[in-house]
């Protein structure tokens, strides 16, 4: 029971207060104020507590912020101000990088790999000829086959005998020089552009890989990929970060995202009127309010998922992030496209190619 103690009063209405039993941190004796409109607790004698977070000011109404969530390469502050009364002000929301660190956003899809990287072929010094070299290829990444199928084709019909581990190794360097020679597909500016971002998870020996997909709406390319070991802000900022470097006039477009507020805190981080033009969402239907789905990178992850099923879960990162970059560039620069009327999105888009009679000179022509 708390008891009155005279000698001590309330330092903000200087009213008796009673002992409240002993600070859980210190050990020393709590009181609190008597008067039923203050009731303030305080402990005398208790150290200040020092503060390692840093003092951040909301940089739309001034006032100041606190922590609302700790992302996994820095703090999310909240302004204090978001609600009074019942009634919401300021909502805003930044992002702080941990402290004598920095975020790490990543411009390349090859940023995702920690592995030393293949070297590109070398034509003069290979066993095998160039044609059998691409007509392996061509199987691994217009019709997404594994290794042990590519082996057992080219050895009934062909009479060609390859080892599994070759086939995998010009996989590997097949994606790089496609991602070398070709590059990722700009897209021009347009009205009513959006941009779709999703994720969906893989397995790499028995672990959790997440891949960050991005698809324009006009040229129906796809303008992001990014492999990832959780998902996160950190990785959601890479993703996005990608599709304005490669396209700068996807910034001006609107992103369609699903309900992940990774998404939301990465747009902040990277600059983007996130208010204005993100549009979040949640469901499967078509939503008559925001007149927007998420369905067609749905379909776009159907295929993926189809195809990767052949391979049973992927030995290793370099091998999920090659299958991705061929399924990329298939999509964009050789596979016939019948939302395009049955050209490609590099075509739509008009960007320069070799001329070539068929997808299959042009593959062997920037291989």
């Amino acid at each position: 029971m708390s008891v009155l103690f005279s000698n001590v009063s309330c330092p903000k209405c200087k009213s008796p207060v009673w002992k409240f039993g002993k600070d859980p941190y210190t050990g020393l004796q709590k009181y609190r104020c008597k008067n039923l409109s203050c009731r303030y607790q305080f402990v005398p004698g208790k150290p200040q507590r020092k503060k390692t977070e840093p003092e951040v000011f909301c940089p739309r109404c001034g006032s100041r912020m606190h922590i609302f969530k700790r992302i996994s390469d820095g703090l999310r502050f909240r302004c204090n101000n978001h609600s009074k009364k019942d009634r919401r002000h300021c909502s805003h929301k930044i992002n702080i990088p941990l402290p004598g660190k920095a975020f790490t956003i990543a411009s390349n899809p090859l940023d995702a790999l920690n592995v030393s990287l293949p070297r590109s072929f070398s034509w003069n010094k290979m066993k095998f000829s160039k044609p059998t070299v691409s007509l392996a290829l061509y199987f691994a990444v217009f019709k997404a086959l594994p290794a042990g199928d590519i082996v057992d084709i080219m050895a009934a019909l062909y009479n060609v005998t390859i080892s599994h581990d070759t086939i995998t190794r010009w996989n590997h360097k097949a994606s790089l020089n496609l991602h070398h020679n070709l590059g990722p597909l700009h897209v021009p500016y347009s009205q009513h552009k959006r941009l779709f971002v999703d994720d969906s998870q893989f397995s790499v020996r028995g672990k959790k890989r997440w891949v960050w997909l991005g698809k324009d709406s006009k040229f129906d390319s796809l303008q992001t990929w990014f492999l990832s070991p959780r998902r996160s802000t950190e990785y959601a900022r890479s993703a996005f970060n990608i599709a304005f470097a490669i396209s700068p006039t996807l910034k001006k477009a609107n992103v369609v995202t699903d309900g992940l507020h990774s998404y939301p805190s990465a747009l902040d981080d990277l600059g983007y009127e996130t208010e204005k033009r993100h549009i979040r969402y949640v469901g499967w239907d078509w939503d008559p309010v925001k007149k927007v789905n998420n369905n067609r990178l749905e379909r776009q992850w159907s295929t993926f998922k189809v195809n990767a099923v052949r391979f049973r879960g992927f030995k290793s990162d370099l091998g999920l992030w090659a299958f991705i970059t061929n399924q990329v560039y298939f999509h964009n620069y050789f596979k016939a496209n019948k939302r395009l009327d049955g050209i490609t999105p590099a075509q739509a888009a008009n960007t320069k190619m070799p001329y070539c009679h068929s997808p299959w000179k042009l593959f062997t022509k920037v291989l």
